[in-house]
């Protein structure tokens, strides 16, 4: 008896949490469920996976996975590669400098300061060390790959342009050069079609481009190196090459305080140099129209890498317009604003977020435009309710008020500063007694009026 009544209390304990155990899985499917779990809901339905990526892979080769025979020549290393000798500038951030810090804050505060719709994106550049110092010199070098990172993670809004992998994976072929300090047009064109992809515009085939080379090119590392590098760089050159786009687009410069100046080409071409005339686009302030119709308006700014990378996109805004980092005075927040600019991109390498110069930024933020600021530039959505029909003809033959020569009435050259604040060119004397063109990165304001239209243009020869 005493068996049968412990069975039946069981029985009736095992109904009572039954009963209980339904009721608290109904109340917490109800619409009114007064208990909710803490814990991370995993839905039973597979995730929809986006499609894989096809990587952009080209060329590669792992530089920084093997030995090279070095040496240091003055500020920099000479390493056999290849066949040839490659310099490179060592790279080691000075810390303590909250310089990565500053960069991510302010590109932050600035997107706080525009529309919401204003899209600002930022692309930090490693230079050639990241990808071709060997395994043996890698000790120099501190890893440009964690810093970029390292400003990801802090930038609030702004999206992060990682062309890194894709510079990786393009290392093998002409994208730096040897004896410069600078990443080639070709290596700027495959950074470009990783913005132009975040940012969700066309870009053009590297086929779109009428491709011209000049051979027998040393750049700025000969300012920096010693005799045996400088006879190196000599004895194996770079070759320059730079891609003019068959799409037809205008170029106007202005002043630093964003004033216009003058149509002109943007490539001023020398028949004795194509590298200087090409890094003559290392110009300050500028606009290029092109003849996309999509209103989207790109602020690039800059510092010298960024000089290559304008006409890429030419087949992707219907407006560009570019302002070196450290030149411009005027306000850049009143620019977005009045320009009707759409998307903002920062690109800078990797020496200048990391260096005291990058503080700059904050004044472009900051500062006081001179005057109202309005694009008097032919074709601009302010010319045609700002300056009279006569003002704009002063404006377009270069009078004196825009900065130009009052003597010749022809528009002044500004003298960009290249690589370590070197203005203008920098010369290496040889034992010969010749000199060596480098490190120039100039800018120019000249007006010579016309529209650049490379379709069905036939290459100029140079070499």
């Amino acid at each position: 008896m005493k068996r049968e009544s412990i069975r039946l209390a069981a029985a009736a304990l095992a109904l009572v949490l039954a009963a209980s155990f339904a009721g608290c899985k109904k109340g917490s499917e109800g619409e009114n469920a007064s208990v909710v779990s803490s814990q991370p809901v995993v839905s039973s339905a597979p995730a929809e996976s986006e499609p894989a990526e096809e990587p952009d892979i080209g060329e590669h080769k792992d530089y920084d996975k093997e030995d090279a025979a070095c040496y240091e020549s003055g500020s920099i290393i000479v390493a056999e590669q290849d066949g040839k000798k490659r310099g490179m500038e060592t790279y080691v951030m000075t810390l303590g400098t909250g310089c990565l810090e500053f960069y991510a804050n302010e590109l932050n505060q600035q997107k706080k300061s525009v529309s919401p719709k204003v899209k600002m994106y930022s692309m930090i550049v490693p230079t050639a060390c990241e990808l071709y110092c060997p395994a043996n010199e890698r000790y120099r070098i501190d890893s440009q790959e964690e810093i970029i990172a390292s400003v990801k993670s802090m930038l609030i809004g702004v999206q992060q342009v990682d062309v890194l992998p894709t510079l990786k994976n393009h290392n093998a072929e002409d994208i730096y050069y040897r004896t410069d300090s600078r990443w080639t047009p070709l290596g700027a064109y495959y950074a470009g079609k990783v913005f132009a992809k975040a940012a969700g515009v066309p870009y053009a085939d590297i086929s779109e481009y009428t491709k011209t080379t000049e051979k027998e090119y040393v750049g700025d590392l000969s300012a920096l190196c010693g005799d045996q590098a400088y006879a190196d760089f000599k004895e194996q050159p770079d070759s320059f090459s730079y891609y003019a786009p068959k799409a037809s687009f205008t170029t106007n410069y202005y002043n630093e305080e964003f004033e216009y100046a003058a149509v002109d080409k943007f490539y001023s071409e020398y028949p004795e140099s194509l590298q200087e005339g090409y890094y003559k686009g290392g110009f300050y302030c500028l606009r290029l129209d092109t003849k996309v119709n999509n209103e989207r308006k790109l602020l690039l700014v800059k510092d010298e890498y960024g000089t290559v990378l304008p006409t890429f996109l030419t087949s992707s805004f219907s407006q560009i317009y570019v302002v070196s980092y450290d030149y411009l005075k005027a306000n850049m927040i009143e620019m977005i604003n009045e320009f009707g600019i759409t998307d903002v991109l920062y690109l800078m390498n990797t020496y200048t977020v990391t260096d005291t110069r990058v503080y700059t930024l904050e004044s472009l933020r900051t500062q006081a435009t001179h005057g109202d600021l309005k694009d008097n530039a032919p074709g601009s959505d302010s010319d045609s309710d700002s300056d009279s029909d006569s003002d704009k003809n002063d404006k377009k033959k270069g009078s004196d008020s825009d900065s130009t020569d009052s003597e010749s009435g022809e528009p002044e050259y500004i003298y960009d500063v290249g690589i370590n604040n070197q203005v203008g060119v920098v010369e290496h004397s040889d034992e010969d007694g010749g000199a060596n063109a480098g490190g120039d990165d100039y800018g120019d304001d000249g007006g010579n009026g016309y529209e650049e239209d490379y379709g069905g243009g036939e290459e100029e020869d140079y070499e």
